[in-house]
């Protein structure tokens, strides 16, 4: 009996080991820089979730000309104003969504072409309070 706790003792630190070693060569994998240091984003419409306190999921997304945002309440009224640059097509418009139907997403205009990529800084509050959220990235255009 005395024999059988030493060996059992060394299986679960080795088993560890073992799955750690497995684990490891496949994260480092996921690490690596993308080709050439560049990175690619899909040219398409996007949508983001409301949420409180943290302001939207994803906090960033980036839009190609003509793409449209949308945002998805999840029962939350917010606001949304770009004070500075605006990102879309038109006249700036606030964004918000209906109270009476605080579930209906809300979806921009297309994205204007700004010629390179530019950082558009907005305000948003969600149940009237005040949340930092941090931009939506638009320009740029497909490349061969």
């Amino acid at each position: 009996m005395h024999f059988t706790r030493p060996r059992y003792s060394t299986v679960v630190p080795l088993m560890l080991v073992l799955f750690l070693v497995l684990l490891v060569p496949g994260c480092r994998n996921k690490l690596q820089p993308s080709v050439n240091g560049q990175d690619s984003f899909a040219c398409s419409d996007q949508t983001v979730a409301i949420v409180p306190v943290d302001g939207t999921n994803p906090k960033a997304v980036y839009l190609c000309q003509n793409s449209k945002l949308t945002w998805v309440p999840n029962g939350h009224t917010f606001t949304i104003t770009f004070p500075q640059k605006y990102p879309f097509q038109g006249a700036a418009l606030t964004f918000t969504n209906d109270p009476q139907n605080p579930n209906n997403p809300v979806t921009s205009p297309p994205a204007a072409y700004s010629g390179s990529l530019v950082v558009y800084i907005y305000t948003m509050t969600i149940d009237g309070k005040p949340v930092s959220d941090p931009q939506v990235v638009g320009g740029g255009q497909h490349s061969n």
